[in-house]
């Protein structure tokens, strides 16, 4: 398995370094990406999510640390999510620059938000007015009246507040939204991990862009979500804070595969467990050497008691004579 580390904002400049780079390093019919971003430009992610569905069988994303925005969108992708204890997903509500500001930036559900509180504010106005005016009266003024009296209270305390709304600014920013969606719809077309329903609250439910999506949070989100094995969580620990925390500019290499540390890792085990067995048939020989030593030391002294008796015998005759 072929396994990237992508550290950055995710662009439409580091775009094309990400499709030259698994280009030209593709050995496997499968991927892991260790993705550690802030978040970025959904249409970078999406070309990139794309790409990997394109060239590759399946893909694994491996969430260690930050993954926001852009880099929940490329998630949606894969065939399965990967999570280290320190990784977060967060929601898909697109960031857009605020008006008449040239630095800073605010969710597109922003807009959306503000529209729901001043329409519940405007409503509960009217229908709280409307009952005061007719129970002060004591019934005596109509519901008729009451309703129009409580409709120019209405507007005059939220009128001039609609009237700075620009509905031109409010459809763009509408139409900015859904592209976070529909990007998903589209990505999940491929292996279908999104559970029904999940791309509605990655988008418009969730209270804070900077929302924590955690593994267990994910696993209501994704039908495949898993904690990361030993040999993953051991690239995640030598990759240190780059597999954490977004760096300033982009980190992307290619690692040393994963599945071929298993093998040699295995293979180790393998080849120790065969030395310990060697070890212990060469004591064993050496048990059986000993014991068949210690019987012919046994069976040459008895034969040399023998001879030396034998002697002894012959003595006493040979002086007789």
């Amino acid at each position: 398995m072929d396994v990237f580390l992508y550290n950055g904002e995710i662009s439409r400049k580091h775009d094309l370094e990400f499709v030259t780079t698994i280009a030209d390093n593709k050995t496997s019919d499968h991927c892991m990406v260790i993705l550690v971003t802030p978040g970025g430009d959904p249409d970078a992610a999406y070309k990139m999510a794309r790409y990997l569905q394109h060239r590759y069988e399946g893909y694994s994303v491996l969430v260690s640390g930050l993954c926001k925005s852009a880099g929940t969108l490329f998630a949606i992708g894969a065939t399965e999510v990967v999570f280290a204890p320190y990784g977060e997903l967060g929601p898909l509500d697109i960031q857009l620059t605020k008006t008449d500001q040239l630095t800073g930036m605010e969710s597109g559900l922003n807009i959306s938000e503000a529209f729901s509180a001043l329409e519940g504010r405007a409503r509960d106005t009217f229908i709280t007015t409307t009952l005061e005016i007719i129970g002060s009266s004591g019934g005596v003024v109509s519901f008729q009246t009451a309703a129009h009296s409580a409709a120019e209270v209405v507007g005059s305390i939220y009128g001039p507040v609609f009237a700075r709304i620009d509905p031109e600014e409010v459809g763009s920013r509408a139409r900015a939204m859904r592209i976070g969606e529909d990007y998903g719809k589209r990505l999940n077309l491929k292996w279908n991990n999104m559970k029904p329903g999940a791309l509605d609250l990655l988008s418009q439910t969730y209270s804070s862009h900077a929302f924590v999506i955690d593994s267990l949070e994910a696993q209501s989100l994704f039908h495949r979500v898993r904690m990361a094995n030993e040999a993953e969580m051991q690239v995640v620990m030598d990759l240190g804070v780059y597999a954490r925390h977004p760096q300033r500019g982009l980190t992307l290499k290619k690692l040393d595969n994963i599945g071929d540390a298993q093998n040699e890792g295995e293979a180790h085990e393998e080849a120790t467990e065969a030395d310990d067995r060697h070890a212990e048939d060469r004591i064993q020989l050496n048990g059986l050497d000993l014991e068949a030593a210690v019987y012919a030391e046994s069976l040459a002294t008895s034969g040399d008691e023998i001879a030396a008796r034998a002697r002894s015998k012959e003595r006493p005759g040979t002086a007789g004579r």
